[in-house]
């Protein structure tokens, strides 16, 4: 029997100490870049998964909406400024010109959204700064479109804004 190959007890038992050894170092360095074990960092993962998620919702919605403002024009786009949602005081309507959008999406699993702030503002070109103002200055006009969406998430109050201007 000693010709066949193989490995002894002593061997065998050696390379499993070595393992160990090197398991422990490493579950140790996992634990230790979360500060309080293994596990620990889940809940903040979690979190921040769920605000990027709830970010980008609400970024994809705003851009969404103004595309939808440029392609119905700036005439259908009243100056004045408009407060949709349960967050407002008081709510005031879209323009009649805006009609037709849907509200922010409200599915458990996305925003918990409060209202959506829209500002529109005529701006005017100054021809002697060359530079855009607010006060009838001169012929060139823009139309300035800015929307903030505002949603609560774990009690805090988060808001995102987009600004465009359109012809």
């Amino acid at each position: 029997m000693r010709g066949e190959g193989g490995f002894t007890l002593l061997e065998v038992l050696v390379s499993l100490a070595i393992f160990a050894i090197v398991a422990v170092g490493a579950v140790g360095v996992l634990g230790a870049t979360n500060g309080g074990g293994f596990l620990s960092g889940l809940p903040t993962g979690f979190a921040t998964t769920r605000a990027a998620r709830d970010i980008t919702a609400a970024s994809v919605y705003l851009n969404a909406f103004e595309e939808f403002v440029a392609w119905k024009g700036s005439a259908n786009a009243t100056t004045g400024s408009y407060c949709v949602g349960d967050g407002c005081s008081p709510e005031v309507a879209l323009p009649s010109g805006l009609s037709g959008y849907p509200e922010p999406p409200g599915e458990a699993y996305q925003l918990d959204w409060t209202k959506l702030d829209v500002l529109i503002e005529l701006w005017y070109w100054n021809t002697t700064s060359n530079t855009f103002t607010t006060t009838n200055t001169g012929l060139e006009t823009l139309t300035r479109v800015r929307a903030t969406l505002t949603w609560e998430l774990q009690g805090y109050s988060r808001s995102v804004t987009v600004d465009r201007f359109i012809r």
